[in-house]
């Protein structure tokens, strides 16, 4: 690596910047984030203004590869540039200085193994913090770049996308250490990449039920159709869809998209109106279960974070998933993952006794909703089903999806939007992350888009069926159930736990011998 130690600051700056954005616009470059990394590394340990030279780097990064976010919300750009490319720099240059202030010490550098930990640590615990807090963006964790190379990580059904951070991170930190000729490094690539290999080409197992199902994408824009055309010409529209490619036949499951129905209902009295009739009749002319999205909302006494004023009593909206099983009985599952700026105020728990009811209407374009605390698998006696509803946003959060595979689920239904991002990369690496969750969980994923891309994915990834943007149609499929739990299942983020307790020790290592003036010896 004398040779890249040797160019010039800036040329390294712009290589890595190149190729980190090739490796998340292009699908089959995914690879080409390890050696981005090799990059900045480099860039992190040469003297000078380390931070700015990162934050320059990761800012292009996240606004070559983010920048439609800007269709749906212009502040997403600012804050995806602005907010996460800091903790991006800071991620690496805090892992940097860690090492170097460890590296004072004999017994630290003895051991070579522990070199890497500190970027291990500081870096994993940056993703997992996007997981949980109020600006949570896991869409450029790094083991998301290889959301279009299923083939390459069949092994994330044992350790999930936190584990490619992992692969990425140890790969690229022995390239920057040994350099090209490395033994270790090559065998760090390549031990992951045979094994997924071999997983690729393995035969799947053959579910004991399967489910004919009808994925329905009714190609409704997103910005002034969906709320301008009648609710009642959008249900003749899905019924028209539905005649033309089921005809007299029915299919078990048919999957709607993300808010569906656009006007708001009470969850209470839901079914009572006459389009809701309609729907239900259409619903149960073609299919003996369904699942679509809606907005609802429903009454509280007394009040909360979500909740807003009413007369005496209080309410609150969400994002919902509806599911009709055979015996019309109807249950309701609310967006847990929103949207920042779209569906939620961040940190609205401790913003809104300060800001008061501003804290909710804030929230975006339809105000703070409520969230379900927890996953609902939606089930029916019948079929055997047990189908997990995960609602857009929360198609990119690895752990919090696999919760439903651990509650018994044994099929995915993905209902999205996807036309507030138009027609550029962000819809398309919406549905390969999709493709990653099934992976993780070992089952199959039916996911409807109201602009497309509407597919059928199998557990390993792959997209069987598929229809693609700004087209309308139905994909009818049979579909496996799938029972057995992959140990990423059984296990959840081991490796983002154990990476967020390395990093509260080092932190705690830090403070203590500063606080002390420990030295070396």
């Amino acid at each position: 690596m004398s040779s890249v130690k040797k160019t010039p600051i800036a040329i390294l700056m712009a290589l890595a910047l190149v190729l980190l954005t090739l490796a998340w616009t292009f699908s089959h470059l995914g690879v080409l984030i390890i050696p981005a990394f090799v990059l900045l590394l480099d860039i992190s340990k040469r003297s000078g203004p380390r931070f700015l030279r990162l934050y320059l780097v990761m800012a292009l990064w996240n606004a070559t590869t983010t920048y439609w976010i800007a269709n749906a919300h212009p502040l997403g750009v600012v804050a995806t540039v602005g907010i996460n490319g800091a903790l991006m720099a800071f991620a690496l240059w805090f892992s940097v200085r860690t090492e170097e202030l460890l590296w004072r010490f004999p017994s630290f550098r003895a051991q070579r193994w522990m070199h890497v930990l500190p970027l291990l640590a500081c870096w994993i615990s940056f993703e997992q913090l996007h997981e949980y807090w109020g600006l949570a963006f896991p869409w450029l964790h790094l083991g998301n770049t290889f959301n279009g190379m299923p083939y390459l990580v069949q092994w994330y059904q044992f350790v999930g996308t936190t584990g490619g951070t992992l692969w990425v991170l140890l790969v690229a930190y022995t390239l920057h250490m040994q350099g090209t000729s490395s033994k270790r490094a090559l065998w760090l690539f390549s031990a992951p990449t045979l094994l997924s290999l071999a997983l690729w080409y393995f035969p799947q197992n053959e579910a004991a039920k399967t489910i004919r199902v009808a994925v329905v994408q009714p190609n409704i824009d997103a910005y002034e159709e969906k709320w301008d055309m009648a609710e009642s010409a959008q249900i003749q529209k899905v019924d028209r869809l539905l005649q033309t490619h089921l005809g007299e036949k029915q299919v078990d499951l048919i999957v709607l998209p993300e808010t569906f129905l656009a006007e708001v209902r009470e969850e209470s009295n839901y079914g009572n109106r006459p389009n809701d009739r309609l729907l239900h009749e259409l619903l149960d002319s073609y299919g003996k279960m369904a699942i679509f999205g809606a907005t609802t909302y429903d009454f509280q006494q007394t009040p909360d974070v979500f909740n807003r004023p009413y007369g005496d009593k209080y309410y609150t909206l969400y994002n919902s998933a509806l599911f009709r099983n055979g015996t019309a009985e109807l249950a309701f599952y609310h967006k847990g993952k929103l949207v920042v700026g779209g569906e939620t105020m961040p940190f609205v728990q401790l913003l809104k006794p300060y800001l008061g009811d501003w804290a909710i209407e804030l929230g975006g374009t339809s105000g703070t909703l409520g969230v379900s605390q927890q996953r609902t698998v939606f089930e029916d006696e019948q079929t055997g089903l047990k189908l997990a509803p995960v609602i857009c946003w929360e198609n990119e959060f690895s752990d919090y999806t696999t919760a439903y595979a651990r509650s018994g689920a044994n099929l995915i239904a993905v209902i999205t939007n996807d036309g507030w991002w138009g027609n550029t990369a962000g819809h398309l690496q919406h549905l390969r992350f999709s493709g990653l969750r099934a992976i993780e969980q070992g089952k199959y994923v039916v996911r409807s888009a109201n602009t497309g891309v509407s597919s059928v994915i199998d557990s390993k990834g792959r997209i069987l069926r598929r229809l693609d943007w700004d087209r309308e149609g139905v994909i009818v499929s049979e579909v496996p159930l799938l029972e057995s739990k992959t140990f990423y299942v059984k296990t959840g983020n081991w490796i983002g736990k154990v990476a967020v307790v390395l990093f509260a020790l080092l932190v705690m290592a830090i403070l203590f011998s500063r606080f002390f003036r420990l030295k070396p010896r």
